[in-house]
């Protein structure tokens, strides 16, 4: 499972996306997370909710990649780690099941904007807004602030380190601090919006593959890195790449995977604001973290695989998942503001060296660092890291009386395009559950009010905000 902070929904793989979507894939629910079947929970419920609870995934900027696809909508009740951790949980929960190879891994959605159900049946449709995962933690007062951090780890090291998810703040010993603060942008669909102002390595004698500084999204939900053809093609140049139409893929041959693996040269993004001013950071990333295996559906035969598309336009620039190995990003909604750094990575001792700091909202005196007594926590492996946040409390059956909440869902699943991007493997993550004394805390930024539109399949599109404010940047955090 991944984490998106653009998404304010959980995403769980339904057994149609292995049964139907999959069904000659040996292993595809290990594959994919492990499925997630509502009729043995007896806390799923789509009370009220029109069509079945089908509806397009409210996924506006994923669209531009011609990453979307249809999900079965519902309640059920989260938990925080797993069950005895004595963790939160959270009742009535919106979680969106998939079946599309578009996301081939469930996510842990981290937007605090509200979810909205729209549709044409007023009598039947969910009016109001719907709090995310992130608001209702904060509304409970079970973390300190709107805000979370987070790097997706470094498998192919020789030592795999553990990716970090904090909510409520960051731990300030996976990160090298600088000075850098970005605002988030106008459009809260791409709030995680930088300038890429240079793409180079570091053989003798190479060129730099990125020299114009362009606007970019940093997300989570995607795989791949979404640059500029011009630039795919110094890519493919300097690394020996052929892209592969049948794929959609930068397909790499054994002869240059092994000098690749020999040479590993490491990659620099240069990442900052739209002028001088503010400062920049560089992210370094070795050619292993590019090294990628594919596999059937999305590669077939199995192959290596470098990650890179090629955008054909602005709005498809994008750093994906790739990146954030190299980086860590800590994110505050209540002063809008972000953080880029370069990752750290610690050896096999790293629990001891941990060191949680809480982001406290604005006006809140107190410590910001919190003492490790009051740290609810879990380090768990891999796909089961955050699958376990978020499914460990779907799979549970909770031994109730009332048999009313028990939803059969028996309609086919109609999403058919099931070609897509293959998620990373083996990303490990670390979850951490802050507490903190109860205060009075400002209120969220009335530019994080907004409502996803979500309609059903019956035509009607997701309604968000305006592609065309990509290229307003308001920078600063």
């Amino acid at each position: 499972m991944v984490l998106s902070a653009d998404v304010n929904s959980q995403w769980v793989v339904r057994p149609e996306g292995c049964e139907q979507a999959n069904p000659n894939i040996t292993g595809c629910d290990d594959s994919r997370g492990l499925l997630f079947d509502p009729t043995k929970s007896t806390s799923w419920t789509t009370e009220r909710l029109d069509n079945g609870g089908l509806f397009e995934l409210n996924t506006y900027y994923e669209g531009f990649l011609n990453l979307t696809g249809n999900a079965y909508y519902g309640f059920e009740t989260l938990t925080l780690g797993v069950t005895g951790s004595d963790l939160p949980s959270l009742d009535h929960q919106v979680v969106a099941g998939i079946a599309t190879n578009h996301y081939w891994l469930g996510s842990l959605g981290l937007s605090p904007i509200p979810f909205n159900f729209s549709s044409l049946n007023d009598s039947a449709s969910v009016r109001d807004p719907q709090p995310s995962f992130l608001g209702e933690l904060r509304n409970h007062s079970m973390i300190p602030s709107l805000s979370w951090a987070y790097t997706a780890g470094a498998s192919y090291r020789q030592d795999p380190v553990f990716g970090s998810l904090v909510l409520g703040g960051y731990d300030s010993s996976r990160f090298v601090p600088n000075n850098v603060t970005f605002a988030f942008a106008a459009d809260f669909s791409r709030d995680l919006t930088v300038y890429l102002q240079s793409v180079s390595y570091d053989t003798i004698g190479s060129s730099p593959l990125l020299t114009e500084s362009i606007p970019i999204f940093i997300n989570s939900m995607v795989t791949h890195l979404w640059l500029p053809i011009d630039v795919c093609q110094k890519f493919e140049e300097a690394f020996n790449l052929t892209w592969s139409d049948k794929a959609q893929l930068y397909l790499v041959d054994n002869d240059t995977h092994a000098r690749l693996s020999s040479l590993n040269p490491t990659l620099m993004f240069t990442i900052g604001h739209d002028t001088a001013e503010g400062g920049s950071v560089e992210i370094a990333l070795p050619y292993g973290a590019f090294d990628l295996s594919g596999s059937p559906p999305f590669v077939d035969p199995p192959s290596k695989y470098f990650p890179l598309k090629r955008a054909e336009r602005a709005d498809q620039y994008t750093l994906g998942r790739v990146f954030l190995q190299g980086a860590y990003v800590v994110t505050d909604y209540e002063r809008q503001s972000f953080s880029v750094s370069q990752a750290q990575f610690p050896d096999a001792s790293r629990i001891s060296k941990e060191n949680i700091v809480a982001i406290d909202a604005p006006g809140t005196k107190r410590k910001s660092k919190l003492p490790a007594g009051t740290i609810a926590g879990a380090v768990v492996g891999a796909v089961v890291a955050v699958l376990l946040v978020v499914l460990g409390a779907l799979w549970l059956i909770r031994q109730r009386k009332r048999k009313s909440h028990i939803v059969a869902t028996e309609e086919t699943y109609t999403d058919k395009d099931y070609r897509g991007d293959e998620e990373l493997d083996g990303q490990e993550a670390q979850v951490h559950e802050m507490e903190h004394t109860r205060h009075k805390g400002s209120e969220l930024d009335g530019a994080a009010t907004g409502l996803l539109e979500l309609d059903p399949q019956n035509g009607q599109k997701v309604e968000l905000s305006s592609g065309e404010e990509f290229s307003q940047r308001h920078e600063l955090p």
